[in-house]
């Protein structure tokens, strides 16, 4: 085909929406801004024989902030347990654990000689390196995502992420979606007045859900009779409410 022909075609950029076509450092920096834990590399310690890398943590929903302190072996041997022991190795796996060490095997620094591990711009390499992984890490945790689809990955990720951080406070280690429903759960059980059915189960409490509910849609809307046992209900903005627990499952 000529080449003056497609030259004739206006090139068609980015929209700000479609954050996958940016680049790793700007994607770092839009995924940085959802997160309810924000992780930064913000210093370097020079040792006699190696470098010791100061990060950053601070929380978006309890303005805390602390630091923690690794070496580059540090951060190797927690690359490692992830690859080995934190995440499944299934050929059926029903998360995304294949996809998140290959993620973390591109960000990760590659080891370098004594010599020039400590040079200015191996460090700061290393810096944005380790914030990237740190950054996804966080990330697949705590936001919505298929990692957590993985039972494996689901009960030793967001657990080891949170020991090698130091996040110690239960109130810091809650996902988004934790955060928006505990928002919402607190205005719903305020307001409450009449216990409502779930719109994802279609049940109105969990104890009873073989007796009253079974009778409701035999007898019809008007014989409902909802109860609320021991199941959190939240009602979003939409004015759907749903059982906590379901909206997790």
């Amino acid at each position: 085909m000529d080449p003056v022909f497609f030259a004739t075609f206006p090139i068609m950029g980015p929209r700000k929406d479609h954050a996958h076509w940016y680049s790793v450092d700007m994607l770092r920096l839009h995924v940085q801004h959802e997160l309810p834990l924000v992780v930064s590399v913000s210093s370097t310690t020079r040792e006699e024989h190696f470098v010791v890398y100061n990060c950053t943590v601070s929380s978006v929903t309890t303005k805390r902030a602390w630091a923690v302190a690794y070496r580059y072996s540090e951060f190797v041997q927690f690359r490692t347990k992830l690859d080995d022991e934190w995440t499944c190795h299934d050929f059926g796996c029903t998360g995304s654990c294949q996809a998140l060490r290959d993620i973390v095997s591109a960000f990760f620094p590659k080891k370098r000689l004594p010599f020039m591990s400590s040079r200015d711009g191996a460090i700061t390499s290393r810096k944005n390196k380790f914030e990237d992984v740190l950054t996804h890490l966080l990330r697949s945790v705590l936001l919505p995502g298929s990692l957590m689809q993985c039972k494996h990955a689901q009960q030793y990720v967001p657990v080891n992420v949170f020991v090698f951080l130091a996040v110690k406070d239960a109130a810091d280690r809650r996902s988004l979606l934790q955060i928006v429903l505990d928002d919402y759960q607190t205005i719903s059980n305020h307001n409450a007045q009449l216990p409502v059915r779930c719109t994802i189960c279609l049940d109105c409490g969990r104890e009873q859900r073989d007796t009253e509910c079974s009778d409701a849609e035999v007898g019809g809307e008007e014989n409902l009779h909802f109860t609320i046992e021991d199941t959190p209900s939240v009602k979003l903005p939409c004015q759907h409410s749903f059982h906590r627990d379901c909206i997790f499952k």
